[in-house]
């Protein structure tokens, strides 16, 4: 089980992402099978462009192309998206952020009874954060809030891809690369912003 800490975001489960049927996995993990089944999803173009490529390897690595993600999101956050910018062509950073109407100063929370996101399975005395779900209950009105935080990447968070392979597992080396170092900065970046927006310890909106 994953231990999140306040501060931490994503998580890489490199060490538990051997492929079940060897015989399927050339590459020996479920990341480099679905990187083999998406390589349209990287123009030729881009091979050695160090945004494009981290785009590319990081929306593979997560959810929903892969299950469980290549690239575990802490629970209680709905997804980390990396894109590019459309002005500058700079890597972003986007984290989609539930937000229970207990997170909320009390002036702004809804003037009225309204279902909120749920937590989802039983109560636990650990800290481990609790996923969000959308209200079983679908006979009464709920408002559901999230917001993005949108965060500009610095050129650490990318790594430069070889741009052209001579084997297929050098190409799976190099999004492993990708998404290892775009998690690390991604933590850093994010991951006290988040803790100071979610949580007992948080402010309020």
């Amino acid at each position: 089980m994953t231990v999140w800490a306040a501060t931490t975001v994503v998580t890489v489960a490199d060490r538990h992402d051997l492929a079940r049927d060897q015989a399927e996995a050339p590459f020996g993990t479920r990341f480099g099978c679905c990187l083999a089944r998406h390589l349209d999803g990287l123009a030729e173009q881009n091979h050695g462009d160090p945004v494009a490529f981290a785009v590319w390897s990081w929306t593979v690595a997560t959810a929903p192309l892969i299950r469980p993600g290549y690239v575990r999101v802490r629970p209680d956050l709905s997804a980390v998206r990396l894109t590019r910018s459309r002005d500058e062509g700079r890597l972003l950073v986007e984290v989609d952020i539930p937000v229970p109407h207990g997170q909320l100063a009390a002036s702004a929370r809804p003037p009225y009874e309204v279902r909120d996101w749920e937590p989802e399975g039983p109560h636990s005395r650990c800290a481990e954060p609790r996923r969000l779900k959308v209200p079983a209950d679908e006979s009464r009105p709920a408002l559901l809030l999230s917001a993005t935080l949108r965060l500009p990447a610095s050129d650490g968070a990318l790594h430069q891809p070889a741009g052209a392979w001579a084997r297929e597992e050098e190409l799976v080396e190099d999004a492993e690369q990708a998404v290892a170092v775009a998690a690390k900065h991604i933590n850093r970046v994010a991951g006290r912003r988040i803790a100071a927006l979610l949580g007992d310890n948080a402010g309020r909106w």
